[in-house]
């Protein structure tokens, strides 16, 4: 390791495939608390007992193998256990860390992993999020009970309206009475009930000028004009920011796919819903082959345009209820409900063959590797996405333009289902 290295501000450590350590920098020695001469030559994971080793060891290797780097995304947000020692207060224990893995430039077998810390830019996501909750928060209290509408409880149509709520859509109290819900986009009124978890129903109300404002409705129940003139009254709140900022904390801002965190909260909700209901799905991840070469040949910008229309094409040819999300650079992973891995293989291969016979403006032609796996009862979410990643590393071993399948049983029932994949 090079003296110059030992003054960077950032962890630098060259291992060979078996991560066994051959160099160690100042700024490892001083975080993780190890003197060189007590890593080098030591494997990581004698030295990092909690390391996944096993999936560090496998990126090691594919930036070995590819020529290129390779990312790790730990789980618990650090590969290292680098205790926080700070005044202030922070919402993480251990230093958050963003780790890479490149080839070493030597003809030995080796690789550097690169560890920066991140921990300042997650407080400050943390923050925005716990931002955004607070005005979530601010905003029912300053909404509610604001707009109304009575409506005839026999045909669902508006009787009244508030005036806010007039003020806020543009329509004019003559204008909007006898509107049906249905024509103003709210639906049926038996249908605007509460769900048995507490949720409200959300829809679009129609504006004057036609276009949707998003609120949230609720039934105001008790009153005299209930019982004696056949009325409802529904409490209505405008949650258009609240839907901008879900947006823009669940979505990938270049591709508008899913981002990592609402990806893992809806696998959360596939294994809740395995647990309890027996509901099977599956799950592909799938990588660009060769995207280092658009962006060298061609640019960043183009390498952007690539990414977004990549995951134009991948969401129109997947369901509804299935998710994408972007799982870091340019791979992206699907969340399959109700979908055996028979069905996700074809649906996966059903997506590689469209990929390569669109049209890519500036480069061609473009190709892409699918790992799948199905859920197996008992199985964690790390343990399935860990599959999904062998999968998909065999995919690129195997010449890259492929489906590879993580070699399971299949626990779903051969049933036909709406909107199988074909």
């Amino acid at each position: 390791m090079t003296s110059l290295a030992d003054h960077l501000s950032t962890g630098l450590v060259i291992v060979d495939p078996e991560l066994t350590v051959q160099a160690w920098n100042r700024w490892m020695a001083e975080h993780a608390k190890l003197a060189p001469e007590e890593a080098i030559g030591r494997s990581l994971e004698s030295l990092f007992p909690d390391l996944p080793a096993a999936t560090l060891r496998r990126r090691v290797k594919a930036a070995l193998q590819l020529r290129s780097p390779s990312y790790v995304h730990p789980r618990r947000g650090y590969l290292f256990p680098v205790p926080l020692d700070r005044v202030t207060e922070s919402n993480f224990v251990y230093m958050q860390q963003r780790v890479r893995i490149l080839p070493y430039q030597d003809e030995a077998c080796r690789a550097i992993i690169v560890v920066d810390d991140v921990t300042a830019t997650r407080e400050a996501e943390a923050r925005a999020a716990a931002a955004a909750r607070a005005s979530e928060r601010y905003l029912e209290l300053l909404d509610s009970n604001v707009m109304t509408l009575a409506v005839n409880a026999s045909d669902g149509r508006v009787m009244r309206a508030s005036s806010a709520l007039l003020e806020s859509t543009g329509w004019s109290a003559a204008a909007i009475t006898g509107q049906s819900l249905q024509a103003l986009g709210l639906g049926l009124l038996d249908a605007l009930t509460e769900a048995a978890d507490g949720t409200l129903p959300e829809r679009p109300l129609r504006r004057a000028n036609g276009k949707a404002l998003w609120v949230r409705v609720r039934q105001a129940r008790g009153l005299i004009e209930d019982e004696v003139g056949g009325e409802r009254h529904l409490v209505i709140q405008d949650i258009s920011l609240q839907k901008k900022i879900q947006t823009l904390s669940e979505r990938d801002t270049l591709t508008g796919a899913y981002n990592r965190m609402k990806f893992d909260q809806l696998l959360q909700t596939a294994l809740s819903a395995h647990e309890r209901y027996g509901q099977c799905f599956s799950i592909a991840l799938c990588d660009i082959d060769h995207f280092k070469r658009v962006n060298d040949e061609h640019g960043h910008l183009a390498g952007d345009a690539v990414l977004r229309q990549f995951a134009a094409l991948l969401q129109a040819q997947t369901r509804a209820s299935d998710a994408l999300a972007r799982w870091g650079g340019e791979e992206f992973v699907l969340l399959l409900p109700m979908t055996s891995v028979q069905a996700a293989t074809t649906a996966a291969e059903k997506l590689r063959r469209a990929i390569v016979n669109d049209h890519w403006p500036v480069i061609d032609q473009l190709s892409a590797s699918f790992g799948v796996a199905a859920h197996t009862p008992g199985e964690s979410a790390d343990a399935l996405l860990d599959r999904a990643d062998h999968a998909l590393y065999q995919a690129k071993e195997s010449g890259r333009n492929r489906v590879c399948t993580a070699e399971e049983p299949d626990t779903c029932p051969d049933r036909p289902r709406d909107g199988e994949h074909d």
